[in-house]
């Protein structure tokens, strides 16, 4: 598993792999875009994947994992943000599992501090509910970095703010997750909009 290297902080050039999901109508059926971009720290865009998960499903983790395994990306990248860890409503990844399976460091990046009660009260629809709830609580603690939250596994909070600074390029969030919305909800929407 790729560890953060303390002794010699991170290269210049590392690279990370940036996801978002694209445009979706919530509560219906169907699936929604998922978009995946690798980024040197420099700016450079290297690489973009895609797949899809199914609006409110469950598959979030496994499409996701398997994008990441199949592609000749993966193994060059220091990192992988996410854009929070629910896709496509509330299709709630295991970033854990994801950690495991692709042994890079995860990051999960949040503009706001998830408030527990109200997705429980949201997710009270659902068969399912303990389930995807188990799946926010089993991702650990949240963390405050300047101005995002964020939770992660394979490295401790501190080496992710680390990373979050070095990726965030022109704006809060890091530069890998912004290009991967950008794509994502131009290509699902014929115009992209603001992360």
């Amino acid at each position: 598993m790729k560890v953060f290297p303390l002794s010699r902080g991170i290269k210049k050039k590392a690279r990370a792999i940036g996801i978002d999901d694209g445009s979706f109508v919530p509560k219906k059926p169907g699936k929604a875009l998922i978009v995946g971009v690798l980024l040197r720290a420099d700016g450079r865009i290297e690489g973009i994947l895609s797949t899809s998960v199914k609006v409110d499903g469950l598959d979030s983790t496994q499409k996701i994992t398997r994008m990441l395994k199949k592609s000749r990306f993966c193994e060059q990248a220091s990192f992988v943000f996410l854009d929070g860890i629910n896709f496509a409503g509330f299709n709630f990844i295991d970033i854990k599992k994801l950690n495991a399976e692709i042994k890079v460091p995860v990051i999960a990046v949040m503009r706001k501090k998830p408030l527990l009660q109200k997705i429980k009260r949201a997710l009270s629809r659902f068969n399912d509910k303990e389930k995807r709830f188990s799946l926010i609580e089993k991702a650990g603690s949240v963390h405050k970095a300047p101005v995002l939250y964020f939770q992660c596994s394979g490295l401790n909070a501190d080496n992710a703010r680390k990373a979050i600074k070095l990726f965030s390029l022109h704006s809060n969030l890091p530069e890998p997750v912004r290009l991967a919305h950008l794509i994502a909800s131009g290509v699902s929407l014929g115009e992209s909009t603001t992360p």
